[in-house]
């Protein structure tokens, strides 16, 4: 899933990262507890389906805490639909095809019992995503993977255990008293997986860097912002201090101002014909990947320092009573 948007300033409120019970080393047999008893999707599929929608169905289900997928296709399931379930079964921790009937083809939830914490996931997550993107950036100065999908890989890793985390998190909050931070988890393990999208961009199109006129320059204070923005989200992945995250989130406005002159220093150049029109493209996605690595770490910078909040309320909510607000 691969997104295009322009970076953003504001600050949306998120709930805490950490979790505890009964997700935070919860045995898988106790995940399918959480979920409503009989917990199925039944898809019908219709003869002008988009296989692409037909995933995005799925995956949103597993997101919610689907346990068992049933697909209906007449007179039988196409081969298309049959590569979206293989797809989805591949990238996702771990459905599997359980009966193939023809015109019927069911899928269930069969993943392993896993005594990782959700906390112990999300850092596992971090990492993984700061290393894809330092990768990205040193592949720059070799020569293009080509159309092997070497990219593409590495970010259905991060997709695979984001999905995990949010399927986990939204069953532990199907829970009468849900965990007052599994709100938070969901949403650090979604702007990591978002991240890690902009990984995939600094990867294919970086290596058009080398087309550059005008020497390693501008590819080295691309490399630079960079290692700032890296520097930043790992700073905040590494806090859950609402004091230290309200300094993380204002080196992240200062870094997204420092992007947009570096793309005013860097960018005139097409114009003067500096800088060939497919190159200033590149350099123009660089920036705005890196932008968008930003404004996803302020996101989970937003979420230590909603953590007092959050738990509050929901302790509240516990209680039978909400705080009122003043007049």
């Amino acid at each position: 899933m691969k997104k295009s948007e322009t970076p953003r300033r504001e600050r949306p409120a998120a709930a805490p990262r950490t979790t505890s019970r009964p997700s935070d080393g919860a045995p898988r047999s106790e995940l399918r507890a959480m979920a409503p008893q009989g917990a199925s999707v039944d898809l019908r599929i219709g003869p002008d389906h988009v296989p692409e929608h037909l995933f995005r169905r799925l995956l949103g289900a597993y997101l919610s805490g689907a346990r068992e997928f049933v697909l209906r296709e007449r007179p039988s399931i196409t081969p298309e639909t049959r590569e979206v379930v293989r797809s989805f079964c591949r990238r996702t921790r771990q459905p599997e095809i359980v009966s193939d009937e023809g015109s019927i083809l069911r899928i269930r939830d069969l993943a392993f019992e896993s005594p990782v914490s959700i906390d112990q996931r999300l850092g596992r997550m971090g990492r993984m995503v700061l290393e894809v993107h330092r990768d990205a950036v040193r592949s720059w100065q070799h020569l293009p993977l080509g159309g092997d999908g070497h990219w593409e890989h590495r970010d259905d890793e991060v997709d695979r255990e984001a999905w995990y985390i949010q399927r986990i998190a939204s069953l532990g909050l199907l829970l009468e008293r849900p965990d007052p931070q599994l709100l938070g988890a969901w949403t650090v393990a979604r702007s990591l997986e978002r991240i890690a999208d902009h990984a995939v961009v600094l990867g294919t199109v970086g290596p058009r860097l080398v087309e550059l006129p005008n020497g390693a320059g501008p590819a080295t204070s691309l490399r630079q912002f960079h290692a700032q923005a890296m520097e930043h989200l790992e700073g905040i992945l590494g806090t859950t201090d609402p004091d230290v995250a309200n300094g993380l989130l204002d080196t992240g406005e200062a870094l997204i101002t420092s992007g947009h002159s570096l793309a005013d220093r860097l960018l005139p150049g097409v114009g003067g014909a500096t800088m060939p029109p497919a190159t200033a493209a590149a350099v123009a996605r660089i920036l705005e990947s890196i932008g968008r690595t930003i404004a996803y770490a302020q996101d989970i910078a937003q979420v230590a320092l909603d953590r007092p909040c959050a738990i509050a309320a929901l302790e509240a909510k516990s209680e039978g009573f909400l705080p009122v607000p003043a007049p």
